[in-house]
Order: C-alpha cells, then sequence, then structure tokens
C-alpha cells in the first residue's frame, strides 16, 4: 500500500520549510481554529477533498502531457545515439484523483471490488488490467543493460526510470523540470508537513479514536485507516510485482467497513478541515517557495504543449 504523505520528519521539513514549526510558548504545538469549510469536487466520478496546496501541483491530464513530452524529447535524444526506447504504454480509462486516498480508502464502490488495492482508473477492466501487465513486462524485458544507461545515465535492468541522467534527464532539463530524481520540491515538503501536522492534531487524533471504536465494534481493531491500509495481510509474498494484488473476501469486508466507519464519525470532514487550515498557514509562510514550484511547472507545460503539437 501507499505509505503514509508524512515520510519526512518535522525537524527536517522545519529546517527546508521558512514557515517552521510554530509552538504554543510553552514548547507544546499550537493548533488553530479551523474556519474554512472543506472543498470537494467530482473526478471520475468519485467527490474528493480539495486542499489549498491543490493549486500548485499539477492534475492527471497535466501529467500524463509532461510524461509524453519527456518521453518524446528522449526519444530523439536515444535514436540519435543509435537506440529506440520502448514506448510507454498509452493511458487507460479516466484517472483518479490523488486526493482521494489521502485520507485512506473512500470509495465505497471501489473497495467492494479491490478492498485496500490502487483501484485502477475508472472505465478499465480486469481483462484491460491483465493485458495491461504482460505487455509492461514484454516491454521491461526490452530494456537491455545498454539501453537502459542510454536512456538514465546508469547501467542495470532494474535502473529506475526517475533517475535524471542520459537522455531521461536531458529531456527533463529541456522542459525545466525538476533535475533531483527522488529530490522533493518546495510543494511535495509543503503537502508532507501539512499532513504530519494534521497527524498530531487533537482533533485528528479525535477523529482517529472515533474511527477506531466504529471499527471494533464491526469486529476490527486497527487504531486508525492507515494501519488499516497497510495491514501485512493484503498483500501476497511472491507475487509478480507488475500484476495487481487482488483483494481478497476479509479485505474486502474490512476496507467496507473502513468507509463506512469514515463517513459515520465524518472522518473526512474533519481530517480535511484541519489540513485545510494547516496549508493556508503553510503557503503564508512559503509563497516564494510555491510560487517558484508553480511557475516552472507552467512553464514546463508550456513547452510540453510545444513539443506534443
Amino acid at each position: 500500500m501507499r505509505k503514509s504523505p508524512a515520510a519526512v520528519g518535522v525537524a527536517a521539513l522545519c529546517a527546508v520549510l521558512l514557515s517552521g514549526c510554530q509552538s504554543s510558548g510553552d514548547g507544546t504545538p499550537s493548533e488553530p481554529e479551523i474556519s474554512a469549510s472543506p472543498a470537494t469536487k467530482t473526478v471520475a466520478g468519485v467527490r474528493v477533498p480539495v486542499l489549498p496546496l491543490d493549486a500548485y501541483t499539477v492534475d492527471a491530464q497535466q501529467q500524463e502531457e509532461l510524461d509524453r513530452a519527456v518521453d518524446q524529447l528522449a526519444q530523439t535524444c536515444m535514436k540519435a545515439k543509435g537506440y529506440t526506447w520502448p514506448a510507454r504504454l498509452e493511458q487507460l480509462g479516466v484517472p483518479r484523483s490523488a486526493n482521494e486516498r489521502r485520507y485512506g480508502v473512500t470509495d465505497p464502490e471501489a473497495v467492494k471490488v479491490y478492498g485496500y488495492q490502487l483501484a485502477p482508473p475508472v472505465g478499465v477492466t480486469p481483462a484491460q488490467l491483465a493485458e495491461e501487465a504482460r505487455q509492461e513486462k514484454k516491454r521491461k524485458a526490452l530494456m537491455t543493460d545498454a539501453l537502459t544507461k542510454a536512456y538514465t545515465g546508469r547501467s542495470g535492468k532494474t535502473a529506475s526510470a526517475s533517475h535524471t541522467g542520459g537522455c531521461r534527464g536531458k529531456a527533463l532539463k529541456q522542459l525545466g523540470l525538476p533535475q533531483g530524481g527522488e529530490a522533493l520540491t518546495a510543494v511535495d515538503l509543503a503537502q508532507q508537513q501539512s499532513f504530519q501536522r494534521t497527524e498530531a492534531d487533537s482533533r485528528a487524533r479525535a477523529a482517529n479514536a472515533k474511527w477506531s471504536a466504529c471499527m471494533k465494534k464491526a469486529g476490527y481493531r486497527y487504531a486508525n485507516p492507515h494501519v488499516a491500509a497497510a495491514d501485512p495481510a493484503w498483500w501476497t509474498k511472491g507475487a509478480d510485482p507488475a500484476a495487481p494484488n487482488r483483494a481478497g473476501a476479509r479485505e474486502i469486508a474490512t476496507a467496507v467497513a473502513d468507509v463506512r466507519c469514515k463517513r459515520q464519525v465524518d472522518y473526512v470532514t474533519v481530517w480535511q478541515s484541519v489540513e485545510t487550515t494547516y496549508q493556508h498557514k503553510i503557503i503564508a509562510a512559503n509563497r516564494k517557495e510555491l510560487d517558484a514550484v508553480r511557475q516552472a511547472r507552467r512553464n514546463a507545460l508550456r513547452k510540453a504543449h510545444e513539443v506534443l503539437r
């Protein structure tokens, strides 16, 4: 399962973000008053939270455009070296919002089929998923050491395409996109910090307790939704990483109860309201750095459009 967005410690984030960590003056973290009403929108048929930092990110369609532009530029570079990089598979269906699972599973229909597994884009059939997994396996088989090194700047068939050397790195540079591989932008750090502050907030912790009590009545013992989603019981050892896990009956029943309890205790509304407040504060304290990332992405999208037209 996806790990919690709060993957970086508060101390590290405070060192990077100018906002620092506010306190009440006696060494204990302060908790701002919640004043904003959380907004939502429908993406791929599902109501999802809208957060202030969303204005600094790209949506699924924009990311697809950036990825295709990188591929096209990298392919030109590869051909100049006498190579052809296996083209990525065409995106299937309607992409889901990244915010759909920010507070754990929330789609009552998806969990009935996929449990805690990532649901595919809307409109994609199981047969299409299976075929996609087969085609991706064939695609990876074509990535020889020499081919991979030319594309990523690193040798080895397992070299990740996220590395920013080689032709891919050149393409990223042409679009003005970050060259740090897995390095996080100011926006990424701000999102992580807001999530971690929310996790520590007494109102979010209270929502966890209410959700946990609801789950206990249903026969499930988990401290919070993230613990439930990360239960090792949901994973099959030795499974093909290119193929999606299949949710079993127990996993589906647990996930269905999870979503039902979230609705009963208004879990998502509480967490989103708290995080919205923290994000507004983080944006106000770090607007210059965040605006720089947003402008770079806008410039990259403009260049990507020119590349693809």
